[in-house]
C-alpha cells in the first residue's frame, strides 16, 4: 500500500470534513464458527463450555456456542489478503492486519502510533452469526507533543450482528503527526 493511500497527505480541514462520518464498513468474511473459537481458546488453554459446547450454552439461555466478546476483532475485520489481491505490503514492510480505515482520511502526517483502545461489549455472538464493523472518524484533537504536531484522532466502530443488534464499540485512538525536522547540528 503506498504511503498516498493510507491517508499521508491532505490537509487538517480536509481531515475534518470526515468528523462524524462513515469511513469504512466492513461485512465479515466469515461468520462465526465453531473451530475459530476453539483455536482461539487452545493457546490460552481457556476451558468454559459456553464456548464449546452447544447443550450448555444453550441451557444458558444462548442461541448457540458462544465465541468469546474479544473475537469481534477476528470476525469484524476483512480479508487481510485474497487471491489476485498481489503482494500486500506498506512501503518496505508487509502487512500484517488490515490498516485502521482512519489512515484513510486525509492529514499531513508521516508517522503515527496507537495511543488508546476503549471496548465495550453488548449482545453475545454466537455460532452462525455475521458481523459488520461501521468506522466513523469521532474526533480530532490537535496537540504538539516531542514526537512532532499532530493530532489524537479517534475512530468509533460499530460492531453489528446480521440482526442489527450491538455486539461491540470500540474506540480507537491513534496520534498522526509530523516529527519535526533534525538540526545539522545533530546529525
Amino acid at each position: 500500500m503506498s504511503e498516498a493511500s493510507w491517508g499521508m497527505y491532505g490537509s487538517w480541514q480536509e481531515a475534518e470534513n470526515f468528523l462524524g462520518k462513515v469511513i469504512g464498513q466492513d461485512v465479515a468474511v466469515d461468520a462465526v464458527e465453531l473451530g475459530s473459537i476453539r483455536r482461539w481458546l487452545e493457546p490460552k488453554e481457556f476451558a468454559c463450555e459456553l464456548h464449546t459446547d452447544a447443550t450448555v450454552a444453550k441451557s444458558a439461555g444462548f442461541d448457540d456456542v458462544v465465541a468469546p466478546s474479544t473475537m469481534v476483532f477476528t470476525y469484524g475485520l476483512p480479508a487481510y489478503w485474497a487471491p489476485g489481491d498481489g503482494h500486500a505490503s506498506m512501503g518496505d514492510e508487509p502487512r500484517q492486519i488490515p490498516i485502521p480505515v482512519i489512515f484513510n482520511v486525509p492529514a499531513p502526517c508521516t508517522l503515527s502510533f496507537a495511543s488508546n483502545i476503549d471496548m465495550e461489549f453488548f449482545e453475545p455472538m454466537t455460532v452462525g452469526d455475521v458481523i459488520t464493523r461501521t468506522s466513523r472518524l469521532k474526533s480530532i484533537e490537535h496537540k504538539e507533543l516531542r514526537v512532532g504536531k499532530g493530532a489524537f484522532m479517534a475512530q468509533e466502530d460499530t460492531y453489528t450482528n446480521q440482526r442489527g443488534e450491538n455486539v461491540a464499540l470500540v474506540l480507537l485512538t491513534i496520534f498522526r503527526f509530523t516529527p519535526p525536522e533534525k538540526s545539522r547540528d545533530s546529525e
